[in-house]
């Protein structure tokens, strides 16, 4: 009789793990679905950045432009946003700023769109940076250096890609090389999706 009840107990538990087992793999897949990455995540942290673990807003602030008109952040929504904070005195800045300009002229035609705020500098003195390098990307001004303390408080140049409803989803500190292929291509498949 003992070998019988244990053989029952047995064939009792395997019905119950028989049973059991969906449950646990239905009550776990929405914790493995709580923590997939993006498609851009990865090749984005290959490069160098930081990927946000999930896109986030900021709240919005308005900058100059070069000719003295106002342009919110939120301005940017329905493309991919690079958001740059540089400063004319920055080597690091000035260094990647060809690379930019190609990325603007790269991405010409696509939902993309380039921030480039200048911190804490005289309209005068960035204007006459930009025409002497021949800038043609987007330039806007932070002459009372409002913005540093929130998006550039550990030096610059910072760089954040926002998604096209205006969130942050990956960012980096320092010098990078934007016309680097690979980053062209995952700003140009985030720019047509």
């Amino acid at each position: 009789m003992y070998t019988h009840t244990r053989a029952s107990s047995r064939k009792f538990l395997m019905q119950g793990l028989v049973l059991l087992l969906p449950l646990f793999f239905l009550a776990s897949a929405p914790v493995q679905a709580a923590v997939e990455r993006p498609w851009y995540a990865q090749p984005l942290e290959a490069l160098g950045f930081y990927v946000f673990d999930q896109p986030f807003e900021q709240p919005n602030f308005t900058v100059s432009t070069l000719t003295g008109s106002v342009k919110p952040r939120t301005a940017t929504k329905g493309n991919i946003t690079l958001l740059n904070f540089w400063a004319t005195w920055c080597p690091p800045c000035k260094q990647e700023i060809p690379t930019i300009q190609k990325l603007h002229d790269t991405m010409k035609g696509e939902k993309f769109e380039i921030m480039a705020i200048s911190l804490g500098e005289p309209p005068a003195t960035v204007k006459s940076f930009v025409e002497r390098n021949k800038i043609s990307f987007p330039v806007y001004l932070d002459p009372k250096n409002t913005l540093s303390a929130v998006y550039a408080s550990r030096g610059i140049p910072t760089t954040y890609l926002l998604d096209k409803n205006g969130k942050f989803i990956a960012g980096i500190i320092g010098a990078f090389e934007y016309d680097n292929p690979a980053f062209i291509s995952i700003v140009k498949e985030l720019s047509r999706r």
